[in-house]
C-alpha cells in the first residue's frame, strides 16, 4: 500500500515542481494537500497492486490531468493579466515537454505489459502444478452434491426469516466445506447496504445446509461477524487482508470457513503477480482472518491448518483452469489447447466430496474449435493445495458436460427440469455423467447417471443408490451394442434351474424371452431369434447360459442358451 501511494506522490510531485519552474500556474501548499488527498483515496478505496501494470495507469491519468490543468490555470492568469494590467502577450517561453514524458512512458508500459500477457503464456502455464493420468478416481462412494448452489440459496432465502431485522441483510456467496466430518453449504448474512453497516456494525451470522442430504433444511447459526465482505473502511475483509499483504492479488471473493471450535474465519486466496499483470499459480497463499477480532494470517498452502478445506478459491481454480487449457502463445492452429466448460456450480467449477474428506474442484475440457460435445478430459483441483491433476485415458471422446446437460434436459421436458452439477464418476469401469436434475425453482428432484460414451444409456433415481441401480440395469440392457472393452461388462458362463419363465415379453418394441433361475435374482434376457429353442423354456428345465452382466445390475443378457432338460 505504502509503495502505491509513494509512486503516485512522486510523480505529482515532479509535475507540480515543473509547473512552478515555468511559472505556470500559481500553485500552494493546499494543491499538493488535495494531490496527496485524492492519491490517498484511490490508494485505499481501490487497493492496486504494486505492480507496473497497475500503477502505469492511474500515473497516466495523474500525470496528465495535472499538467493539462496548470496550462490551462496558467493560460487563463496570463489572459486575466492582459486584460486587466495590459501586460504582455500570453507566452510559454523555456517551456519544455518532459512533463508530457511521464503519460508517455507509462503508455508504453501499458502497451508493454498487453504484449506481455499475449506472448509470456508458457510461464503462467508451467506455474500451474497439473499432472496428467489417465484412470479416472471418482467411483459411485465418492459423493456427488445433489443440490447445486442455487438450490442451496433458494433454501437458505426461504429460511431468512430467522435472521434478526433480516430486511437490513442479504444472503452472501455460498462456498462447499465439511463441518464436523460432513459436507455442508455455508453463506454468510451480509450488510444490504452502507446505512445497514452503519447502524448494526456486526453481522448476526451465517447459514449452513447440507450439500449431500436432498432432504435437509437451511439453519441459521448466531455468530458476531464484526469484519465482512460488504463492512466498510478498515471493517472491511478485502481492505484488511490487503493493508496486511498488499503485494499479492486476492483472487476471488473470501470463502467463510468455520473452525473445529465454532469460529468463523474469512479465507481469502493470494497469488503473485508479474509485472505485466499475469496471476502465476505456484507460490499460493491463502489469508486467514478471524470474522470478530480481525486477526489476519498468511499461510503458505502447505502449513495451512488442517480445518481449512478451501484455501484455492472457484475463481482460482477456474483461472487455473483457462491458463492450463493453453500452452502457447499465438496458438493459431491451436495445438494442444483445450478450454474448460465451466458449467459447474461456483464460478464454473463443482466442488466434489471424496472419500478422504478433502474437496477438489471438478471441471471437463472440450475442443476450442468445434461445437461437437465431445471430451478432451477433466480436472481436478484440489482445494487446499491447488494441484491439478488431469484425467484422460477412457475419458477422452466420451461427451462432455454440454452434451450431458442437453441429454439431461430432454429427460422430463413436460416438467421442465434441468441439469445441474455435472460431475464424471467411474460407475464398474465406465464413465458416466452424474446430474442432478433440478425444477424451474431450483429444487432438487433426482439424480441422472448418463454413459459418457452412450446418451441413450441413462439411470434416473431419486437418490444415488435407486439412480445407480438404474444405470446398471440400463447398462445390461445395453450389452448387446456394447464396446468390446468396455470393462464394467462381463461375461460369464452360469448353470442353474429356471425357477420363472415370460416368453412373450417385449422390449424396445421386441418379443424377448426373460427368466430367473433359482437362488438367483437376476433377469435374464434373450432374443428368441438367436435361440429359437429359449420359446419352449420352462420352469424347472436345467439350464447352460452364457451371459454378459454388469456388476450390480439386476438384468443380464443372454447370448447363448444350453437347455439340458430339452430332449
Amino acid at each position: 500500500m505504502l509503495t502505491s501511494f509513494l509512486v503516485l506522490e512522486l510523480t505529482a510531485l515532479v509535475t507540480l515542481v515543473w509547473a512552478i519552474k515555468f511559472k505556470i500556474s500559481k500553485l500552494t501548499i493546499w494543491t499538493f494537500i488535495a494531490v496527496t488527498v485524492l492519491n490517498a483515496i484511490y490508494v485505499y478505496w481501490l487497493m492496486p497492486v504494486p505492480t507496473l501494470s497497475q500503477l502505469v495507469s492511474p500515473v497516466a491519468i495523474e500525470t496528465t490531468a495535472l499538467v493539462l490543468w496548470t496550462l490551462f490555470a496558467g493560460a487563463s492568469a496570463q489572459v486575466v493579466e492582459r486584460v486587466t494590467k495590459r501586460g504582455s502577450r500570453i507566452s510559454f517561453a523555456g517551456l519544455t515537454i518532459w512533463p508530457f514524458v511521464i503519460p508517455i512512458v507509462a503508455f508504453v508500459i501499458s502497451l508493454a505489459a498487453g504484449i506481455s500477457q499475449a506472448v509470456t503464456v508458457r510461464p503462467m502455464y508451467d506455474s500451474v502444478k497439473a499432472t496428467v493420468k489417465k484412470e479416472a478416481p471418482l467411483t459411485k462412494d465418492d459423493q456427488p452434491i445433489a443440490l447445486s448452489a442455487q438450490a442451496s440459496q433458494n433454501m437458505m432465502k426461504k429460511a431468512f426469516s430467522q435472521v434478526p431485522d433480516s430486511s437490513m441483510y442479504r444472503l452472501g456467496d455460498l462456498s462447499a466445506q465439511y463441518i464436523n466430518g460432513k459436507p455442508y453449504y455455508v453463506a454468510p448474512v451480509e450488510f444490504a447496504g452502507f446505512m445497514s453497516w452503519f447502524m448494526n456494525r456486526t453481522l448476526p451470522g451465517y447459514f449452513i445446509i447440507s450439500a449431500t442430504d436432498i432432504n435437509d433444511t437451511a439453519h441459521f447459526v448466531k455468530e458476531k461477524l464484526d469484519y465482512s465482505e460488504t463492512s466498510w473502511f478498515s471493517h472491511n475483509i478485502a481492505r484488511k487482508i490487503y493493508m496486511r499483504n498488499p503485494k499479492f492479488e486476492q483472487v476471488g471473493e473470501p470463502i467463510l470457513e468455520i473452525d473445529n471450535n465454532g469460529q468463523p474465519y474469512w479465507v481469502q486466496t493470494l497469488l503473485n503477480v508479474r509485472w505485466a499483470g499475469q496471476l502465476v499459480f505456484n507460490d499460493i497463499h491463502v489469508s486467514l482472518t478471524n470474522a470478530d477480532t480481525g486477526k489476519t494470517t498468511v499461510y503458505a498452502t502447505k502449513d495451512l491448518p488442517k480445518w481449512v478445506d478451501a484455501g484455492v478459491s472457484p475463481e482460482a481454480a477456474t483461472r487455473m483452469n483457462r491458463t492450463y487449457g493453453n500452452p502457447y502463445a499465438f496458438n493459431f492452429r491451436h495445438k494442444n489447447q483445450i478450454k474448460p466448460t465451466e458449467n459447474g456450480s461456483e464460478s464454473g467449477v463443482t466442488p466434489v466430496f471424496n472419500n478422504d474428506r478433502s474437496i477438489s474442484y471438478f471441471d471437463d475440457f472440450t475442443t476450442v474449435t468445434s461445437n461437437a460435445d465431445s471430451d478432451k478430459g477433466y480436472s481436478l483441483i484440489n482445494t487446499r493445495t491447488g494441484d491439478l491433476t488431469f484425467y484422460v485415458g477412457k475419458n477422452v471422446g466420451i461427451m462432455d458436460s454440454d452434451g450431458a446437460m442437453k441429454v439431461a434436459k430432454q429427460l422430463h421436458p413436460q416438467n421442465k427440469w434441468h441439469g445441474s452439477n455435472p460431475v464424471i464418476m467411474n460407475i464398474d469401469g465406465t464413465p458416466t455423467w452424474v446430474v442432478s436434475m433440478m425444477d424451474q425453482n431450483e429444487r432438487f428432484r433426482e439424480y441422472a447417471y448418463i454413459k459418457g460414451a452412450d446418451q441413450n444409456v441413462i439411470g434416473e433415481g431419486a437418490n444415488a443408490a435407486d439412480a445407480l441401480a438404474s444405470y446398471r440395469n440400463a447398462l445390461a440392457g445395453s450389452v448387446q451394442t456394447a464396446s468390446a472393452n468396455d470393462d464394467s461388462i462381463k461375461t460369464e458362463t452360469i448353470t442353474g434351474k429356471v425357477a420363472r419363465v415370460n416368453a412373450n415379453a417385449t422390449l424396445d418394441d421386441k418379443q424377448v424371452v426373460i427368466f430367473k433361475l433359482v437362488d438367483d435374482d437376476t433377469l435374464f434376457t434373450l432374443d428368441p431369434s438367436k435361440a429359437q429353442t429359449a420359446l419352449l423354456l420352462q420352469a424347472g428345465d436345467d439350464v447352460q447360459i452364457k451371459a454378459k452382466t454388469v456388476k450390480g445390475a439386476s438384468v443380464a443378457n443372454v447370448i447363448a442358451l444350453t437347455n439340458k432338460s430339452l430332449k
